[in-house]
């Protein structure tokens, strides 16, 4: 069954109970009201997944986005055959990074950042500039070995948490 709004909400409504202080940043996903919310061709913005990977060292692993030429977390768009958010982030950093499913475990049910940001045009794909209203999860990783979708990624590095795109994000793994 694919993810409905009302689990998007729910999600949310979490979240918000854990970090009120992000309402101005929950508050445009809190107004989308269809399933066109999930549909990469929404071009006003849609919502994405992530999954932020932390071994025993604390490390995350980014990957370098070919498209976006950039450090990522990995994550993506929600596909019609994923049930929940935290299962759309699972599976885009398996497909993503090659590890292991089992060694991968979903440290909290609650989301540990939102993120809104710009995605440029992408000719090639035949998208307009458009913005992902990224959803983010921890999942604790036992077994880093990395076998990266070279697709999609440049490379998969483990890097200190300072290296994610948002302090907020970086201070909510160490606490």
């Amino acid at each position: 069954m694919p993810i409905t709004i009302a689990h998007l909400k729910d999600q949310l409504a979490a979240y918000l109970v854990r970090w009120p202080e992000d309402f101005e940043v929950v508050a445009p996903l809190l107004a989308l009201t269809g399933p066109d919310a999930f549909d990469r061709s929404t071009m006003t913005g849609h919502v994405t997944a992530s999954a932020v990977l932390v071994n025993p060292k604390g490390e995350v692993l980014l990957i370098h986005h070919k498209s976006l030429d950039r450090w990522l977390q990995p994550g993506g768009h929600v596909e019609p055959t994923d049930d929940s958010l935290p299962s759309a982030a699972l599976r885009e950093a398996v497909e993503e990074t090659g590890i292991d499913p089992a060694a991968l475990t979903l440290a909290d049910p609650v989301p540990v950042h939102v993120d809104i940001h710009p995605i440029p045009a992408n000719p090639r794909k035949d998208e307009g500039a458009h913005r992902h209203f990224d959803v983010r999860y921890r999942f604790d990783c036992d077994d880093p070995e990395l076998a990266p979708q070279l697709e999609e990624v440049h490379a998969a590095e483990w890097r200190p948490a300072t290296d994610l795109d948002s302090e907020d994000l970086a201070a909510r793994l160490q606490g």
